[in-house]
């Protein structure tokens, strides 16, 4: 999940990969929101349960890498 505006603002200054501090967000809160569609989800959850999208870049990566080889 791409870090939101509030996570680029903290993370430039404390000097923090954004990246990172939305880890961190996730697992501090245990929730995640889709990039899909905004809707919250539990943080260990690798889809969305509304829309079914990646929460997550490396698993969207992933899966683009299987459809393209498949």
């Amino acid at each position: 999940m791409a870090p939101d505006k509030e996570d680029y603002r903290l993370a430039t200054m404390l000097r923090l990969d954004p990246e990172r501090l939305a880890a961190l967000r996730r697992v501090v809160s245990g929730m995640t929101r889709c990039p899909n569609c905004n809707e919250p989800n539990k943080a260990d959850t690798k889809y969305c349960v509304k829309c079914g999208g990646a929460l997550y870049p490396e698993f969207r990566e992933r899966e683009r890498e299987g459809k393209e080889k498949g």
